[in-house]
């Protein structure tokens, strides 16, 4: 029953007969719809996307923004495609769909496009003004429907590396926790987790402004190969020389750390296999330097090891780590 009630409504919207209610309906049933049902209908359905005489317009903008908004690296996992596609493109479809048919004909408020990065991943984004932006692991990029239209601005939770496209006319603004990153075009890396004590800004090629998001008081402007770092908590700043490219080296699979105290290197290492670490007896004084490729977490633990003796138990997504 549900199979057929999903089908209906999607060939109303192929044919822009689907109301407001009904897109409700439609989407409610796909994500109510067990593994195995969609499994079921998506060969039928992707035949049907193929030859149902949907809008070209609205189909070629759908199946474009499909392919360019995301591209992930997923963890070192075997996936099932099949169901993959049943669960994950039909609703990406359905999403992308409802903006372009709804936005003219039933409302003209701005809708918001949230794009994520699970723990252990990365994800790549085209914005519609051209900026590429790289999101790094546990990290969530937010823009609205009328982005590039009246504004270029986004909001980030987590860390990004942005390349944007240049502007003369519109800034862009990135909201990161307490401040406001302003640019016209330019190369960066942003990194504003909710549980760290500061936002970090590193700038490649470019200029960049540091606002207060209270009053949009400038706050500082870096240059290429400096590093800014604001406190959540009273605003404070500092700025100081760095390598911006080895900031920005997680958007090629690297991580490269330099004289980087014990704490920093776990909470890395934690986002990028995608575990949860927990280290007993720390000696804060501990420092490291190497650089992460394609290592394994059991591989990257040993090299450790000889570095400064542990003890390490893998169990799972758990690592208990204690220094000797």
């Amino acid at each position: 029953m549900r199979n057929s009630i999903i089908k209906d409504l999607l060939n109303r919207l192929m044919y822009s007969k689907i109301t407001p209610t009904d897109f409700q309906l439609l989407k409610e049933n796909v994500s109510g719809s067990s593994k195995e049902e969609l499994d079921q209908e998506i060969k039928v359905l992707w035949d049907e996307f193929k030859t149902t005489p949907m809008n070209q317009n609205i189909k070629e903008t759908v199946l474009s923004d499909i392919h360019r908004q995301m591209t992930v690296t997923p963890k070192r996992s075997i996936f099932d495609w099949t169901r993959i596609a049943a669960v994950i493109l039909l609703p990406l479809l359905i999403s992308f769909a409802s903006y372009y048919y709804f936005h003219n004909k039933y409302t003209s408020v701005p809708q918001e496009f949230i794009v994520m990065a699970e723990n252990g991943q990365k994800t790549k984004v085209l914005l519609p003004d051209g900026t590429e932006v790289w999101l790094n692991s546990e990290s969530q990029l937010t823009y609205s429907s009328d982005f590039n239209r009246n504004n270029r601005k986004v909001k980030l939770e987590g860390e990004a590396f942005f390349d944007v496209n240049k502007s003369t006319e519109q800034r862009f603004v990135i909201e990161a926790s307490s401040v406001n990153v302003v640019v016209y075009g330019t190369a960066f890396n942003v990194t504003a987790y909710p549980d760290e004590e500061t936002v970090d800004v590193s700038l490649v090629r470019g200029k960049v402004g540091i606002e207060d998001r209270t009053d949009n008081r400038l706050l500082a402007e870096i240059s290429p190969n400096q590093l800014i770092s604001i406190s959540k908590k009273d605003m404070r700043w500092s700025i100081r020389d760095c390598d911006a490219q080895i900031e920005s080296l997680w958007t090629q699979n690297k991580l490269k750390f330099e004289d980087a105290p014990a704490t920093e290197v776990f909470r890395k290492l934690e986002r990028w296999y995608g575990m949860n670490v927990h280290i007993q007896n720390l000696n804060k004084e501990v420092r490291y330097g190497f650089t992460l490729k394609s290592e394994s977490l059991r591989e990257i633990l040993n090299e450790i090891n000889k570095i400064t003796p542990i003890d390490y138990k893998i169990n799972g997504e758990e690592v208990i780590i204690r220094y000797k």
